[in-house]
């Protein structure tokens, strides 16, 4: 029989590897947080190349994280590296089969980084927004994405269909906001145009594409000259580097 100062001394081992493997597990769990929490702020920073570095050095801790890998997926295709977004997004979805936010991400990537996949986006948005579980926002960023496919597909009838549709779901949906000031835009509806883009900034930061829309519907023939030279100032300023500065005239 085994003595009992044996058992102890088992017993006190095996306690102590199961806090040594609790302590690596915490460890593990805490450097991936901190490494999605620097990826995420280089990224909202314009920073990809930083950014995904981190969500990288995240996933070495924690492998099994979808939000981690909707990010990179994003980050991804932000630069132009295809192949790995849609490995990352579908890996999302993966761990998490009810991870709207990733599937609604991968849908928009099929429609506007893969023309030739348009319909399969397309089809997965309708699928999205047919879900009573995705009633309210969720479906409303569905049928902004199906606007966004068919403003792709050229159907811009039925691209202002979809976007208003999402916004009777949501009226700050941004997306929709700015496929509508666009399609405005484009029908040479400069009121309505100014209207939605400026409920779109109201609701977001300017970005080199909404800026550009801005110096694009002011410069029409009744534009107001006005915010013409302040959509032009901002784009100088914060955009310095881009084609669309480098077009502008000087205000």
């Amino acid at each position: 029989m085994m003595q009992r100062s044996t058992l102890l001394s088992l017993a006190a081992a095996l306690w102590l590897a199961g806090c040594a493997s609790t302590g690596d597990e915490d460890l593990r769990k805490n450097a991936a947080e901190a490494n999605f929490k620097l990826g995420i702020g280089y990224m909202q920073s314009g920073h990809f190349n930083v950014a995904l570095e981190k969500l990288l050095k995240s996933l070495q801790y924690d492998e099994n994280n979808p939000e981690t890998h909707n990010a990179v997926a994003l980050i991804y295709e932000e630069i132009r590296e295809y192949g790995p977004a849609e490995a990352h997004y579908k890996r999302a979805i993966e761990l998490r089969p009810d991870y709207t936010a990733a599937k609604i991400n991968l849908a928009y990537f099929k429609c506007t980084r893969e023309p030739l996949r348009l319909s399969e986006g397309e089809s997965e948005f309708q699928q999205i927004a047919a879900d009573p579980a995705n009633a309210g926002a969720n479906a409303s960023e569905a049928y902004a994405g199906l606007a966004t496919c068919a403003q792709k597909g050229n159907d811009p009838t039925q691209a202002e269909t979809w976007a208003r549709k999402a916004i009777e779901g949501n009226p700050n949906n941004i997306r929709a906001l700015f496929a509508l000031a666009q399609l405005s835009q484009s029908q040479g509806k400069t009121l309505q145009a100014r209207a939605f883009l400026q409920r779109y900034h109201a609701q977001t930061r300017p970005t080199l594409q909404s800026l550009a829309l801005g110096v694009a519907i002011e410069s029409s023939k009744d534009g107001d000259t006005q915010l013409l030279r302040e959509y032009t100032l901002l784009l100088k300023s914060q955009f310095p580097n881009s084609d669309e500065a480098r077009r502008l005239k000087n205000p």
